[in-house]
């Protein structure tokens, strides 16, 4: 009986084993795509930024035309 306990003990240690090696390579595809993710999102910030800047101020639009 103690074998039986000792071979169950010993696969599921194998089990926890692999399931934790398979969630550490999925943690660390994450991370990567999270990092990609970032940067885009940094991008698109920097694009972002560029565009509002040419965009005319209120001022500009609000004036009165001159016939006023």
């Amino acid at each position: 009986m103690t074998e039986e306990k000792i071979q169950k003990l010993e696969e599921t240690i194998s089990h926890l084993a692999q399931d934790n090696a398979e969630l550490s390579d999925t943690v660390a595809k994450q991370w990567k795509q999270i990092d990609r993710m970032e940067l885009r999102l940094k991008r698109l910030e920097d694009r972002l930024s560029s565009v509002e800047a040419e965009i005319p101020t209120g001022g500009e639009a609000s004036e009165k035309p001159p016939h006023y």
